[in-house]
């Protein structure tokens, strides 16, 4: 005897519910027969003229107990797997609001459900009869016994009155690989199942053709969150998606992965406990507006990118080979550290594309190619930002092509590195070759702090902060320095800043240096003035007064509102006299910091000092990126390079006899 349920919910939330695509739905259906540990699942599809005539959806699950039935279908909601997380098999739970039963009739409109389940050591079938059109009342038939020869347990739903429209995309050939991929990362982590769609089992391995994991966590103030990040790519052309999973690969939501790089189809899924306990609080749909999803999203995207970028480097080495074989591989040494790694590996990738989307360039001799990888070598090594032009305005690369290069490579690490490294290189350099100019005796007798030193501390203001990386030259403040120039006995300060050739002022004792700084707010500015005396000059405790009377001076000029103005004196030096070293140490304050007033601070840095806290910074840096660069102590190419023009003769030529051994202050 049949009993009528009712479903105690207005008709068109009802109605909402069984609205889904054709994909949804059967991958629904086949999500509740994995909840129910089903080991075989059966998608069948009958065809008549004009279309689908049926679809059933069979499995061998635990099925569904009687004593639930009325619960599970005359209610909504209220399912079990809300407090049980997980399946008497251990399997972990993709449905959690009992809705998944109503997408089947997005297929159809007439559903059936048969259920055979295990009570009291026998197995019992009921049936259900579901009518689109009068969706509140499903029919629930009185349970029977099951002839022995039909001792299985499981569910079959059988769906007629086919919305052909709505149903047609599950006879495409494309509907099995979207199944694969739906239910791929569950199976790499419950791989005891298979599902067999109209007549043809689901491989969900062999379209895999690679697949990487990585651990991640979210720290925050109150909390840490873990989350597993599966990379997977398939042999086969995919829209690049990003699924968002509970731990053990259930999918509750899909998005757009958005980036580049089409020539290998991977799908990234996020997998975390945090993912289902926003799922079941209704905030999953938030996505980035969710400041620990949007984290997971910005890794996901991340590692995405360092996965493409790795796959088009492992692609590029038969090329390369090539490449050194003929001779026209522009890197000859091996690699020293982890930045040359990171570079050549940019090369690779950026001489494959050009190889392949060039048309002519195979056709080009060797001396053109020698070139261009020339040219792409030197971009990396000085300026990655330069690479894009090259590919564009040198090499003519596809547009299209330099801009899937430029998301993969500028939007990982790698640039940066390269760009990075070069920098701390270089700095570290300079501040190897500046001990050099002061305190090596085949230097330091002609080296003049205002027509050489200076010149250079001007271009290099990092050395004394990161406060100080960059900065302009302001006519104000020089205006204001000169006026008040008075201060230390000076008269000519214009003279000696403006003169292209100012080597008759040999006699003069100093000279000061200026640079303008932003504070990262409108109209408040940070001002760095530097007091250079020459290697000789032993400083007492008259200079020390002087440079801090003018210091007050030149912050009271009202050209400068002292609210918005904060300024740094150093008085740079090499030799200080035993009173002066004495006014250096200051009562709770670091050596040297001589007068601490609002908005004024004037220090006193001794060169040898004030390079080994330069170099302290830097190698910090530079260990961080697990470099192993050799410093050449021997020489000072970098400021022959860049400074030749300001550095003596007896310097800029090369130098024969034996380095001297040098010991800063």
């Amino acid at each position: 005897m049949s009993k009528q349920l009712d479903i105690r919910v207005e008709r068109d939330h009802l109605m909402s519910l069984t609205k889904a695509n054709a994909k949804s739905a059967i991958t629904e259906l086949i999500w509740n027969s994995l909840d129910a540990d089903a080991t075989i699942i059966e998608v069948r599809i009958s065809q008549n003229a004009i279309g689908i005539e049926a679809v059933e959806v069979m499995d061998n699950g635990h099925g569904i107990n009687f004593g639930d039935a009325e619960r599970i279908f005359g209610t909504l909601g209220g399912s079990i797997k809300k407090t049980h997380p997980y399946s008497p098999n251990h399997r972990s739970y993709h449905g959690k609001e009992g809705k998944g039963r109503f997408k089947a009739m997005a297929l159809g409109s007439l559903i059936s459900f048969e259920s055979r389940y295990k009570a009291n050591g026998k197995i019992k079938s009921f049936d259900v009869d579901w009518d689109r059109n009068n969706l509140n009342h499903p029919s629930i038939d009185d349970p029977k016994d099951v002839r022995p020869s039909k001792n299985s347990t499981g569910v079959r739903i059988g769906i007629q009155n086919i919305d052909q429209e709505n149903a047609s995309p599950l006879l495409r050939d494309s509907i099995k690989q979207e199944l694969e991929i739906e239910f791929a990362a569950y199976y790499l982590t419950y791989p005891n199942f298979s599902v067999i769609f109209d007549g043809h089992k689901l491989e969900f391995r062999r379209h895999i053709k690679k697949s990487v994991d990585h651990e991640e966590n979210i720290i925050t103030d109150s909390s840490t969150a873990h989350y597993h990040l599966r990379i997977i790519e398939w042999a086969f052309d995919v829209e690049r998606k990003l699924h968002f999973c509970s731990t053990s690969g259930v999918t509750y939501l899909t998005d757009n992965l958005g980036i580049r790089g089409r020539e290998y189809p991977i799908t990234v899924y996020v997998m975390s406990d945090y993912i289902e306990k926003i799922q079941r609080d209704g905030k999953l749909v938030l996505g980035e507006l969710d400041s620990t999803m949007s984290e997971m999203i910005l890794t996901a995207k991340q590692r995405a990118r360092e996965y493409i970028r790795q796959r088009m480097q492992e692609g590029a080495r038969d090329y390369i080979d090539e490449l050194k074989r003929e001779d026209l591989y522009p890197y000859k040494e091996p690699t020293k550290n982890v930045v040359e790694e990171a570079e050549r590996q940019v090369f690779d990738i950026v001489a494959v594309q050009i190889n392949e989307y060039l048309p002519t360039f195979t056709e080009q001799d060797k001396k053109n190619k020698r070139l261009t990888f020339a040219l792409v070598k030197e971009a990396l090594e000085n300026d990655t930002n330069g690479l894009q032009r090259i590919l564009t305005e040198v090499v003519n690369l596809p547009k299209q092509k330099v801009d899937d290069l430029n998301e993969i490579l500028e939007k990982t690490s790698l640039s940066n590195v390269i760009d990075t490294f070069k920098v701390i290189n270089d700095r570290i350099t300079i501040i190897n070759e500046l001990r050099l100019l002061l305190f090596d005796e085949r230097f330091k007798h002609n080296v003049l702090e205002r027509k050489h030193l200076h010149k250079i501390v001007k271009n290099e203001s990092w050395i004394f902060g990161d406060d100080f990386t960059y900065g302009v030259d302001d006519v104000n403040l020089k205006n204001v320095l000169k006026a008040n120039l008075k201060h230390l006995g000076r008269e000519d300060f214009e003279e000696i800043v403006e003169s292209s050739d100012n080597s008759h002022l040999e006699d003069i004792p100093d000279i000061c240096l200026w640079k303008h700084y932003f504070k990262g707010q409108a109209g408040y500015h940070r001002n760095l003035v530097i007091e250079l005396k020459r290697p000789s000059k032993t400083i007492t405790t008259k200079e020390l007064e002087q440079i801090k009377k003018y210091s007050r001076a030149v912050a009271s000029d009202s050209r400068f509102p002292k609210e918005k103005t904060s300024w740094v004196f150093i008085l740079l030096a090499t030799e200080l006299n035993e009173d002066a070293l004495s006014e250096c140490e200051q009562k709770n304050r670091k050596f040297g910091h001589i007068d601490e007033k609002e908005g004024i601070d004037v220090f006193v840095i001794q060169w040898g000092t004030l390079l080994n806290e330069a170099e302290a910074r830097h190698q910090f840096l530079k260990d961080k990126i697990n470099s192993n660069m050799s410093e050449n102590g021997d020489g000072i190419d970098l400021l022959r390079k860049k400074y030749a023009q300001f550095l003596p003769s007896e310097i800029t030529q090369p130098q024969e006899q034996t380095p001297t051994q040098v010991t800063p202050n």
